[in-house]
This record gives C-alpha cells, structure tokens and sequence, in this order.
C-alpha cells in the first residue's frame, strides 16, 4: 500500500494553520472518509461516529498550529484527535469494558490465514486453521454481524490496530504511523486481539447453530 506520510498532506497542514479555508476543505476530503469508518468501527454506531468527525475536524481548526512535522504525520495527528474524541466518547457513554488482563500471555494467530502474517519464526501460526474450523457453517452475513460486535468489545487498545489492519486493510506500518507506535506493538496487539476474537467468535457459533435447529432455521 502507499506510503501513509503524503507530501500534499503535510503542506495542507501547513495553510491549514496559517488559515486557509481551501486547505482545510481539501484535508477533509481526503480523510473523512476513512476517519469516519475508523470511528464508526471503534463506536459501533453511525451517529457517534459522525459526532467524533465533527468534533475532530473542529478541534483540527483550533489545534492546527500544533502540528509538528518532526513529532509525527498529519494523519497521525489528526487520528490522534479522533482517538481522544472518542475516548470521551466512550467516558461519555460507558461502553468501555475491559475483558481480559492484557497480562495474559498472547498466542499468535492469523486472521485470514494470509501471506505476511506470521509468528515471528518466519513461518504461519499453527492455529492459523482453527479460525476456519470456528467459523465454518456460518452465514457471511452473521459473520461479519459477530464480528462487528465481538470487535466493539475489545479494550481500546486491541480495538484500534483490528479496525485499521483488519477492517480497514491498512498495513503494519501505516498503522503504527497513525496510532504513533512501533510497528511491533501493532503485531502483537493485533495478534492478542485476533486470539481474542476467535475465543469469542467459538462459544457464538456453537449458540447459533444449536438456536437455529431448535427454531427450525439454518444451522
């Protein structure tokens, strides 16, 4: 994928600052779209996610002369203010709970059983099928309706990398760019969140298929 660090952005920041309607309206443009998905993900509804755009592109006006080249990318910036809208967001509406200790030991998993993932020896994770075993029978619909509401449990933390990476199919490095990271920490949360994701996607599929059978429906 291109490189997240775009010259054009950097010199929309810098006529941003300096009061440039233009500017401003053109680095809405490129990046509404995907602020939006990522906050709609990270909320889990529609009218959140719009309020955290709104609000993160106001705060871009007033904060913009703090913008540092040197400290990070403008979408690092600008995701950095979404992050923290949303966390007041989350305060707001108490929906933040956290699940698992995040000192629980990690187990490498790949979600999609794709090239380029892998445990760090160079070669895939051996559970790496397990992920087709536990969502096997499924409807694509009610996958993805599990997935959606399995990832909005997450602890922020994990949440993040899964929308970016997963959701949104950016990759290592322009996710840790964005987040403000190392790339490292992005694989390892990202593999703890995909452990996670699989324990409870399991026990859902087992509660599907026997409700279905009971109601007469599709396993």
């Amino acid at each position: 994928m291109a490189e997240i660090v775009e010259p054009r952005d950097i010199d929309l920041m810098r006529r941003l600052s300096s009061g440039d309607e233009d500017a401003f309206l053109e680095f809405y443009r490129r990046h509404q779209g995907g602020l939006y998905r990522f906050a709609l993900h990270m909320s889990g509804r529609p009218e959140s996610a719009a309020d955290v755009v709104q609000e993160t592109f106001l705060t871009l006006i007033r904060q913009s002369a703090k913008f540092d080249q040197e400290k990070g990318t403008p979408g690092a910036f600008l995701y950095g203010i979404a992050r923290n809208h949303i966390r007041k967001l989350y305060e707001k509406e108490s929906r933040y709970v956290q699940l698992l200790d995040e000192n629980e030991s990690p187990r490498s998993l790949d979600w999609n059983g794709t090239p380029g993932h892998t445990n760090g020896n160079g070669h895939a994770p051996a559970n790496v099928a397990r992920v087709e075993t536990v969502l096997e029978g499924l409807e694509r619909t009610e996958i993805e309706d599990l997935l959606r509401d399995a990832v909005l449990t997450l602890p922020e933390h994990y949440r993040e990398p899964v929308t970016l990476c997963d959701l949104e199919g950016k990759s290592y490095n322009e996710a840790a760019a964005l987040l403000d990271c190392p790339v490292g920490t992005v694989r390892s949360r990202l593999n703890r969140a995909r452990s996670i994701l699989l324990e409870k996607l399991r026990p859902a599929r087992v509660g599907s298929r026997a409700m279905g059978a009971g109601l007469g429906g599709k396993e």
